[in-house]
């Protein structure tokens, strides 16, 4: 027990002095991890083991890419004739961001695919637009998380497998439809708390025709990226990898400069994110968040089983893989639970579960929350303090959705689907 408080403390003491300090959270986590880690008995290699590699490879590659587009003006040609063809109705953007990304994601390729294409998209049209990235960028990963525990999609896929291998059958389409309205009013919050009915249009100097066609460049920068998204979302490519190939093959053409495109990476950011799973990874190891999930369980009744299993999912998913760690560890416990807490719904925990620690992927600390901060500190050259800002507010919009699922469940709206 007293490691695993030692191990807590640790992780949220990092996260503080880096805040109060104006430091990278990210070089202070580093800094910690081998205390922590000696103070548990782990080694170097054993500490290696919480960088994300393909996370890191997935984010360094996309940013690559898209510094290119970026650089050679494609991306900013590409945004003046998106909102050039939406005139004056540009509150109606972050709702077509939304349901294109929910469409996309449901039809089967999932979240991280859909994502790591829609938030740059998102983010890079806020800029263009001057309006709030972070919104437009949240309905992105909203919408790619929500439509991802469809039964064709992989979420859905991995839940209709771990019940069936349960025992229990037929109550995948009631989560899929669980989770989508709880999304849903996930989204609706987001986009009212955030502004998105006040979007306005502004003046771009395109009016969705022509004016300024594209030059060689950018015609096979556009290639290129319709061959991302085709691979990506269709084909179910690793975009990390894609876009490093893509990227060369705009280099080798001369469709871009790499030198100035390679300045353009916030690798700041990157530090952060990688430094901070570092050491939440030894957090986890060491039982600090076993210890978190288990003070809230001893909470539970039948009317709060739900809810208090959808913020332990979410909480979780913030240290871990939603896929690979919360739904196989979660999941099956969800039987025995009910039994033991008389009228608690299997659907109900099971919706809650998904749902929570699928929304938490607004968290920095994601892959879609960190594309946010990543596309964001690229596009527009911002300092390491509004980069801190931007972190503490993601993380504050990922811990109030997984409230919103709580409340949900509280105030019994789970509880109309089972």
């Amino acid at each position: 027990m007293g490691l695993q408080v030692i191990a807590l403390l640790f992780l949220i003491g990092a996260i503080v002095l880096g805040f109060t300090k104006k430091m990278n959270v990210g070089v202070v986590c580093l800094g910690l991890a081998l205390i922590l880690g000696k103070l548990g008995g782990m080694g170097a290699g054993d500490i290696y083991k919480g960088f994300p590699y393909k996370l890191f490879a997935t984010l360094l590659g996309t940013m690559l890419f898209f510094s290119l587009l970026q650089q050679n003006g494609t991306l900013e040609k590409i945004s003046k004739r998106l909102i050039g063809l939406c005139g004056k109705n540009t509150f109606l953007v972050p709702i077509i961001v939304y349901l294109v990304s929910f469409g996309l994601s449901a039809a089967g390729p999932g979240a991280i695919s859909v994502q790591s294409v829609t938030v740059i998209f998102a983010v890079s049209l806020a800029i263009q637009m001057k309006v709030s990235p972070i919104l437009m960028g949240i309905m992105a990963i909203l919408g790619a998380v929500g439509g991802t525990a469809s039964p064709i999609a992989l979420t859905g896929i991995i839940v209709g497998d771990l019940l069936t291998e349960m025992g229990i059958e037929g109550i995948v389409n009631q989560i899929f439809i669980g989770v989508s309205i709880s999304n849903l009013i996930c989204a609706i919050v987001m986009y009212i708390i955030l502004g998105g009915y006040k979007f306005r249009a502004v003046e771009t100097g395109e009016s969705g025709k022509d004016k300024d066609p594209f030059n060689r460049s950018q015609l096979i920068s556009l290639v290129a990226l319709l061959v991302m998204v085709v691979l990506v979302v269709g084909f179910s490519y690793d975009v990390g990898l894609i876009c490093f190939t893509l990227s060369l093959v705009l280099m080798l053409t001369g469709a871009a400069n790499e030198k100035t495109a390679l300045k353009m990476i916030p690798w700041s950011v990157l530090i952060l994110i990688a430094g901070v799973n570092v050491l939440m990874n030894i957090t986890q190891k060491l039982g600090g968040i076993d210890l978190l999930a288990s003070i809230l369980a001893t909470f539970m009744s039948s009317r709060t089983a739900a809810p208090i299993m959808g913020v332990t999912g979410g909480i979780m998913s913030w240290f871990s893989s939603a896929n690979g760690v919360v739904f196989p560890t979660l999941i099956p416990t969800v039987p025995e639970i009910a039994q033991q807490v008389g009228g608690a719904s299997i659907v109900q925990m099971v919706t809650a579960i998904v749902c929570s620690a699928t929304v938490a992927g607004i968290s920095p600390l994601s892959t879609g929350g960190s594309l946010i901060m990543a596309s964001y500190a690229q596009e527009s050259g911002c300092d390491e303090k509004e980069q801190q800002k931007m972190f503490g507010t993601l993380f504050a919009l990922s811990a109030g959705v997984v409230a919103i699922v709580f409340v949900l469940g509280i105030v019994g709206v789970l509880g109309l689907i089972g």
